[in-house]
This record gives structure tokens, sequence and C-alpha cells, in this order.
């Protein structure tokens, strides 16, 4: 009889402490704060990103600044078209293939993460 005791109040327990554990995740995991930044923000972070990964050249490092200051305003700008928005993902594309040799260019596509983030091919159905 002690045993059946011991082993339920044993199980009582542990149940107990990983069910506490699964809710402490499930409120951490829920916490996430997401941050809109400014066009001129996130392309100071896009051209950094690529800048460091890269190891470009404070110059091409400015270009690529105008350049994605430039596509954020087209993609977090509420008036313009889907099509317009994939117009500016492609040009930008364009202008990055132009500014480097191909060594960097495969480099770059090699990390699909940051390509996508550089061309926001996921920013470009978000708003309408």
């Amino acid at each position: 009889m002690k045993k059946i005791i011991i082993a339920s109040f044993i199980m009582l327990a542990f149940g107990g402490a990983m069910s506490a554990q699964n809710k402490k995740k499930a409120i951490i995991a829920d916490t996430k704060e997401v941050v809109i930044l400014t066009p001129e923000q996130a392309a100071k972070k896009d051209a950094l990103a690529i800048s460091e990964y890269l190891g470009l050249d404070e110059n091409l490092r400015i270009a690529f600044i105008g350049l994605f200051e430039m596509k954020h305003n087209i993609m977090q700008s509420s008036s313009e078209t889907v099509e317009s928005r994939r117009e500016m993902s492609r040009i930008v594309g364009l202008k990055i293939e132009a500014s480097m040799d191909s060594n960097l260019l495969e480099k770059l596509r090699g990390n699909t993460a940051l390509y996508n983030q550089l061309l926001s091919t996921d920013a470009i159905e978000v708003k309408k």
C-alpha cells in the first residue's frame, strides 16, 4: 500500500513539474515583439548585412543604403500595388547583380535568407 501511495505521489509531482515547464515555454514564445523600422533604418540594416557578409567596402555600402532606402519606401507604401513591389524587387536584384563580381554574387545567392531579405520577396504581398 505504501508503495502505491509513493508511486502515485511521485507521478503527480513529476507530472505537475512537466506541465509547469510546458506553460513557461508557451509564455516565452508568445511574448515576441515585432518592431517596424523606418525605411532609413531598414536600409541601413540591409546594407550592413550585405556588407558584413560579403566584406564590401564603404563606398558600395553607402550606395546600397540608397538603393535599399528606395526599396523600403516602395515596400512600406500603402499606395503601391503588388506589381510595383514586384518590379522594385526585380530592380533591386538587377542592381545588386550589376554592382558585384560573379564570385560575390554566387556567395550571396548561396545565403537564400539574406538574398530574399534584400529583395524583400516576403513583403511583396503583405500590404495591399
